[in-house]
């Protein structure tokens, strides 16, 4: 369920901050250079919005937008080309010869719970699948809405704003739809566990969010870690890409420009986060 919220996929809280609390928007510093970073969430119902304050202000003083990736491009003919190329497996292999019979049934067992017909993803990934089920089961407890990122692209394109993506779609698809590669069974295995406490984990990781709650985050974000495939999974999906936006954050801190950079909640807590790479690179990290 952790890693599932690293696809792209979540989430709904009905727990609001309250005027003293923290955020999850901080300003990146060196001398006269400054960006602002804040945590997202890809999926929220509309009862959530507003949202906080800190968010607007930061959005307020930034003359460009700088976002994960550009989810757009999935709604043309070819995102969603690549969406399969990557979601599908491409020699053959399905779903129930790669799973073993134990895990399939039990995933058959959900999905069925979930009104959805596991033979017709058959052919694809147990990242893709996982990502489907977790998204159905969301909707159908009309948790689902419109996410943090969605709605400042949507308003930074009205307003013209300028955008900049960390990662290309095909760059992203392809890291999150083979997170489970050589270890589909353990994957589907961890997944399938919190599922059953879907709703409680959301409204948990949205709570801790909202209120700026990094120490929970940080307890969320590492709480796969502690198995080997855990790791691994934690290592594709958070490490490896802070890693990689540390040289495009730089590169944005030395222009005149301020830049808001939205990404991931959890890709701002736990080990080699993105603000605690920052940090070693020696910027002032403030929270808001």
């Amino acid at each position: 369920m952790r890693i599932l919220l690293q696809l792209g996929c979540a989430l709904a809280v009905f727990l609001s901050a309250s005027a003293a609390a923290d955020s999850s928007v901080w300003r990146i510093s060196k001398g006269a250079q400054q960006l602002y970073i804040a945590g997202t969430v890809h999926l929220l119902p509309p009862e959530q919005f507003p949202l906080p304050d800190e968010f607007t202000k930061a959005y307020q003083q930034a003359d460009v937008l700088v976002f994960e990736t550009d989810v757009r491009q999935l709604e043309t003919p070819q995102g969603m080309q690549l969406l399969m190329q990557h979601a599908m497996y491409n020699d053959g292999r399905k779903l129930n010869q790669v799973l073993s019979a134990t895990t399939f049934k039990q995933l058959q067992q959900f999905a069925t719970a979930q009104g959805v017909d596991l033979k017709a993803l058959n052919g694809f990934k147990p990242d893709f699948v996982l990502l489907t089920l977790m998204q159905v089961a969301l909707q159908k407890a009309g948790m689902a809405g419109e996410g943090v990122d969605m709605y400042f692209l949507n308003k930074a394109v009205a307003e013209s704003k300028p955008l900049h993506f960390l990662e290309t779609v095909e760059q992203q698809l392809s890291i999150l739809l083979n997170v489970s590669a050589a270890n589909e069974d353990v994957f589907v295995q961890q997944n399938l566990a919190q599922l059953s406490e879907l709703e409680q984990q959301l409204t948990q990781i949205i709570s801790a969010w909202r209120s700026g709650n990094t120490e929970e985050l940080s307890e969320l974000a590492m709480a796969f870690t502690d198995t080997a495939e855990g790791k691994q999974f934690y290592q594709a999906l958070l490490v490896q890409r802070n890693q990689n936006w540390i040289p495009q954050l730089k590169q944005m801190l030395a222009t005149k420009e301020v830049e808001l950079v939205l990404v991931g909640a959890l890709h701002l807590a736990g080990d080699s986060n993105v603000l605690e790479l920052l940090q070693q690179q020696g910027y002032q990290v403030t929270k808001l």
